[in-house]
């Protein structure tokens, strides 16, 4: 059994008072018209303090902020485009980087990928040294000539007094470097220690923020209450191995999707969310349920339509179909630039195998984020790994199609693409 999800959206994730202009411009997705080159370095807190949940509200909104990117750039030598770092401290001798340099980092897929990878240290906090080591280690060296580098350092200003404080101001030595703290209480709702934030933002009170829990990074609310720009276009295998029971669990399963998430209002609204879906079996056949659509009457008429197509599948060409004439190529794309593209699938992996490379290369071409649920006792590992252009931790795995129904998956599912 096999779906696969196209997802779109920009996320406005919290609004910055009195922050210079410059560090937050690549949110706006024309930023690379404007900036130039623009080298951006999150520093985020992973100590005990924070919290494991804390944590995961880090990285989230370092994915939601560089959702925000017009584009990246495809090679950490090019002297134009954005380029985005981030370092994750703990206690001295932890500190963990993705370098602005790294040539595998040369997509929203990839840097995505690899934020998630990061785990929660859950040790001592050495900020100053994690100040010193960020320098050091992702922007003294591989600085690239009139690019302005932006550093965002979350954390709640507390440290070990056992780290030297006067790194606090190590950034600050370097003009090209602008440096912005984001302050926030922790897991024990203890208030962010504002004195060390002035120091780390270099003296500059206007480039600090103050929030009084990590939730305020989400905007309060992840999924729902973020400004949202999002497009689903859902392919629906039909071929005979699905079986007519599992066919009307994915029905349901994406009535669920429309259900959960805030669609746009009208058709003209550039928040919210439309739907599409697409039954595929066998190449060239297949079946439009919607196309691009924000009324939830127009998507469970459609769904309630579906007709069971109980022929073979090919996930290659379907592939092909949908980055080719539902996102649009060149002058007839349909998504925002800048926007995020997600291909979720849902899938044993049995299926035509015919292009499938050619077809992850289209994706990873596309700059589109990837994501599997496998279901079932025979899944193809090749296939599921493919789907998920190289990442295992990309892959979510239930026994059963009705499995995908349940809180604990679903949930998780949207979390994820999301």
């Amino acid at each position: 059994m096999r779906l696969l999800v196209s997802l779109k959206h920009n996320f406005t994730v919290v609004t910055f008072k009195n922050v210079d202009p410059l560090v937050f411009s690549f949110f706006n997705s024309d930023c690379e018209k404007h900036c130039g080159a623009l080298d951006i370095v999150f520093v985020i807190d992973s100590s005990e303090s924070v919290g494991l949940t804390n944590f995961t509200l880090e990285k989230n909104f370092v994915i939601n902020t560089i959702n925000k990117l017009g584009s990246m750039a495809s090679d950490p030598t090019s002297p134009t485009g954005t380029r985005v770092g981030v370092v994750q401290f703990s206690h001295d001798g932890t500190f963990e980087a993705i370098r602005l340099d790294d040539a595998s980092i040369n997509s929203m897929s990839s840097f995505k990928t690899a934020v998630k990878k990061l785990q929660w240290i859950a040790g001592g906090t050495f900020t100053p040294s994690a100040l010193k080591f960020t320098y050091d280690n992702l922007i003294r060296d591989s600085k690239r000539a009139r690019a302005k580098v932006s550093v965002v350092v979350v954390t709640d200003g507390r440290f070990d007094p056992r780290d030297d404080d006067s790194q606090l101001r190590y950034l600050c030595d370097d003009p090209t470097v602008v440096v912005n703290a984001i302050g926030v209480g922790d897991m024990f709702d203890k208030k962010h220690d504002s004195e060390t934030l002035v120091s780390i933002a270099c003296n500059n009170k206007n480039r600090i923020t103050e929030m009084k829990q990590y939730t305020d990074l989400v905007a309060d609310n992840f999924i729902e209450k973020m400004e949202t720009v999002l497009y689903l276009v859902f392919l629906l295998d039909g071929s005979e191995r699905l079986g007519m029971e599992n066919f009307d669990h994915a029905r349901h399963f994406v009535q669920m999707v429309a259900n959960a998430l805030t669609m746009a209002k009208t058709r003209n609204d550039q928040n919210g969310a439309r739907l599409a879906l697409i039954v595929f079996g066998k190449e060239n056949e297949n079946q439009v349920a919607f196309l691009l659509t924000h009324e939830l009457n127009g998507i469970a008429s459609g769904l309630s339509g579906l007709s069971y197509l109980d022929s073979s599948s090919a996930v290659g060409p379907a592939i092909f179909k949908t980055i080719n004439e539902i996102l649009g190529k060149g002058s007839t794309r349909k998504t925002r630039r800048g926007a995020e593209v997600s291909f979720v699938f849902i899938t044993d992996g049995i299926t035509d195998t015919t292009n499938l490379d050619e077809a992850a290369n289209a994706m990873r071409r596309e700059q589109i984020v990837s994501a599997v649920i496998s279901t079932g006792s025979d899944a193809d590992e090749e296939v599921l790994i493919k789907l998920a252009m190289g990442d295992q931790n990309a892959i979510f795995k239930g026994q059963t199609f009705s499995d995908v129904l349940q809180p604990s998956l679903f949930n998780r599912f949207i979390r994820w693409v999301c």
